[in-house]
């Protein structure tokens, strides 16, 4: 299945295995390797936060942003 990932103003053409998640998305090394992203990320696709365990979907554009940093109370 082929996917579009989105990380700031870059785009990404990537294509991936029938079956794969938003997980397999956030640890793909190449991915982390050009784009600089880390662990503190998330994934949306149609401005919907996913889960890293859904199912992703063929043709979808996965836009992926830095987490806010949470405040202990």
């Amino acid at each position: 299945m082929n996917v579009t990932v989105k990380f700031g103003s870059d785009t990404y053409n990537r294509t991936y295995a029938e079956g794969s998640t938003i997980a397999n998305v956030l640890a793909d090394h190449d991915l982390k390797a050009v784009t600089g992203w880390g662990d503190n990320v998330r994934a949306l696709i149609g401005s919907v936060e996913q889960s890293r365990t859904a199912l992703l979907p063929d043709g979808a554009l996965v836009v992926v942003e830095t987490k806010a940093n949470d405040k202990a109370n």
